[in-house]
């Protein structure tokens, strides 16, 4: 994946895509905090500051497959002025790892601390951990680097090296409980520098099974996505069918039942028939033999390349002796 980005964000949630939109839309209806003007130092101290505001925000909506870019979603630049991207797109998918938890994709644009977004998706989401990732690129002035838990509208856990840019020093937190993940993608040194580095971030996602190198590549595992922004023509999440389970399969055949003899009487027709049709009276009975003695070894493909060649050497009809050559195929399990 190229670096030719600023800041890049996702999370991960043991959630399905369903309801972590559902969660995602009801929290964001709900608006951010806007501060209003200072207040000044009478009604500071009388306590009448204005208190923030929440401003509405337009509902976020699942859109058709495809209304997002293919790439990641990443902020282009540090400063865009908003035109690196609609701050609220959003691409939920799953299964991933090995506890087929759900990649969230995401924009934020508060630097260095929490993710305002994440807080409020764990409120709406309670009893559930979602893990944030966050990652700069070539085009950040400084770099920022972080792993932080949320969980009941709260940030439990914060890894962050963060560095505004070239001419300031790197500022490390480390706050809240270790994740037990960490336990298993300890840091490379007890340095500050390695508290969260982009080697122990691919670590951590490891030790779920997630592949940090091909997370944001490659998608064709992805059996659920949904697409999220503020566009209009989007249904409400909360309107969408929720998936049906798959349909249970349908038990083996019990090979000493009758299915094992109805397929052995369809086999016996179909051999016998073509047997009488190729071959003359003295040869029939030891080609039976021989064929049944592939069966019964397991070799089933030699057994279908004797059959095919028998038919090809039959009287009937070609189109009923291909029919017999298919349904055999079949019969053998090695349909193409």
């Amino acid at each position: 994946m190229t670096e030719d980005f600023a800041v890049l964000d996702f999370a991960l949630v043991g959630a399905a895509p369903l309801a972590v939109a559902r969660a995602l839309a009801t929290a964001e209806a709900q608006g951010r905090p806007e501060e209003g003007p200072a207040p000044g130092l009478l009604s500071r101290l009388l306590g009448r500051g204005r208190k923030p505001t929440a401003t509405a925000q337009p509902p976020l909506l699942a859109q058709p497959p495809g209304t997002l870019t293919g790439g990641v979603l990443a902020r282009e630049m540090l400063d865009d002025m908003g035109f690196g991207g609609t701050d609220h797109e959003a691409r939920l998918s799953a299964p991933l790892g090995d506890d087929g938890l759900t990649l969230i994709e995401f924009r934020e644009r508060t630097d260095g601390a929490p993710s305002p977004r994440l807080t409020a998706l764990s409120q709406a989401l309670p009893g559930v951990e979602i893990l944030g990732f966050r990652l700069t690129g070539t085009t950040h002035p400084g770099g920022e680097f972080g792993f932080a838990v949320y969980l009941g509208g709260t940030v439990v856990r914060v890894l962050r090296a963060h560095c505004p840019s070239e001419a300031d020093d790197w500022q490390h937190t480390d706050t809240g409980p270790a994740h037990p993940l960490e336990a298993q993608a300890p840091p490379e040194s007890p340095a500050p520098a390695d508290l969260i580095s982009p080697a122990r971030q691919a670590a951590i996602l490891a030790a779920l099974g997630i592949d940090a190198d091909q997370l944001l590549v490659d998608r064709s595992a992805h059996s659920q996505v949904i697409e999220l922004s503020t566009r209009p023509g989007g249904r409400n999440p909360a309107d969408l069918a929720d998936p049906q389970p798959a349909p249970e399969a349908p038990p083996a055949p019990d090979p000493t039942g009758p299915e094992a003899l109805s397929w052995e009487d369809e086999v016996t027709s179909l051999l016998v028939t073509a047997v009488t049709d190729a071959l003359p009276e003295d040869d029939q009975v030891p080609w039976l033999d021989a064929m049944t003695e592939d069966l019964e070894a397991g070799e089933t493909r030699a057994a279908l390349d004797r059959a095919r060649d028998l038919l090809a050497r039959g009287h009937r009809p070609a189109e009923e002796r291909e029919a017999a050559a298919d349904r055999l195929a079949i019969l053998f399990g090695l349909a193409s």
